[in-house]
């Protein structure tokens, strides 16, 4: 799955703060919705078996509207915050993102100050004893 733009500017600059603002909520809204078409794709798989665990297929009276009730399920679901897939696929593709000039200083600054406390942070025991 590709999301388009990701981490690309068309006119070849840096992006801007508003552009890297944008490219967020697509990718969050992106995900969000795979989460609902991959939950609504496992969920009508396991009514099927459920159905028929024997794997014979047997015409459904109400099988469309059955589908069209689990799919709004799913994305209500993804919408309010879902199970937490998006959550992780977004965060693996965010730091993908082009990050603007104005947040690249800043992520310096931060990682900069993080490092700094990590070499003055006292070493401590493990626990369970020394192995």
């Amino acid at each position: 799955m590709t999301v388009a733009g990701l981490g690309q500017n068309s006119a070849g600059g840096g992006v801007t703060l508003d552009e890297y603002r944008k490219q967020e909520l697509a990718l969050e809204e992106t995900c969000k919705q795979f989460e609902g078409v991959m939950f609504s794709k496992l969920w009508k798989d396991m009514l099927k078996t459920a159905r028929n665990p024997l794997g014979e297929e047997k015409k459904r009276a109400y099988g469309p509207l059955e589908d069209t009730v689990v799919e709004m399920v799913s994305e209500h679901l993804s919408e309010s915050q879902g199970v937490g897939v998006w959550k992780l696929l977004y965060d693996q593709l965010h730091s993908r993102l082009e990050l603007p000039d104005e947040l690249k200083a800043e992520k310096v600054e931060a990682l900069a100050k993080l490092s700094e406390a990590k070499r003055d942070e006292p070493l401590r025991p493990r626990k369970g004893g020394s192995r």
